[in-house]
């Protein structure tokens, strides 16, 4: 809990980091009725691990986000009734993981967290996986409380807003975490170029010795 606390404790120091209150300082773009706002720096020595949080997964499972831990994670925030950005997110967490030499794909987790703690329950994040055919065990949906996806998205440099009509305006980002849930590599935008994630994902499964041969 006083992890949660001190995270949300940089939330409000921060004038909004996470949750973006007046838009019209900032970058962004309508696209479809989503504004998309830009992506805030991070410090990359503060892993999202510290988070003590509980969080449930598509599956049913109840985790923290320190399950993951070991491992290099590629994460995105979405949530599921979006039909413009957020789908384009996961492809593009797909296209990074596709890219990846063959040996290298069983090393890495594909995490998207949800900011709609009302409608994305886990079940309707399991339908969501199996529309879009992310069944898989490298794929996890994750939903959580309010407080949890506000600490996450402000590690993440995440900033989002709920609208009036129940959907979201955020930054769109896909963001490589190494072993330890650091940030060491950020996708900024849809459809950009995989190249410098995937490298940064061989970087860390081979400085850590993770593939078996």
């Amino acid at each position: 809990m006083k992890n949660i606390m001190f995270a949300l404790s940089v939330i409000f120091l921060s004038s909004g980091v996470a949750v973006a209150q007046d838009h019209s300082q900032h970058n962004h773009h309508d696209h479809k009725n989503h504004t998309t706002f830009k992506a805030e720096p991070v410090n990359q020595e503060h892993s999202i691990y510290h988070l003590d949080g509980e969080w449930q997964a598509h599956t049913g499972e109840s985790l923290t986000l320190a399950n993951f831990q070991g491992k290099p994670v590629v994460v995105s925030m979405i949530y599921g009734s979006c039909t413009t950005a957020c789908p384009v997110l996961v492809n593009d967490a797909r296209r990074i993981f596709e890219a990846l030499p063959e040996a290298y794909k069983r090393e890495v987790k594909l995490v998207m967290v949800s900011f709609d703690e009302d409608r994305d329950t886990p079940a309707a994040l399991a339908e969501y996986a199996e529309k879009y055919n992310l069944g898989d065990d490298v794929w996890t949906f994750l939903h959580g409380e309010d407080t949890n996806i506000r600490a996450l998205a402000t590690l993440l440099g995440v900033r989002y807003r709920k609208r009036a009509d129940g959907d979201f305006d955020h930054s769109n980002l896909v963001t490589v975490l190494d072993v330890h849930g650091r940030v060491v590599e950020r996708v900024e935008g849809l459809n950009r170029p995989v190249d410098d994630a995937v490298k940064a994902l061989v970087k860390i499964i081979d400085e850590n010795h993770l593939l078996h041969h």
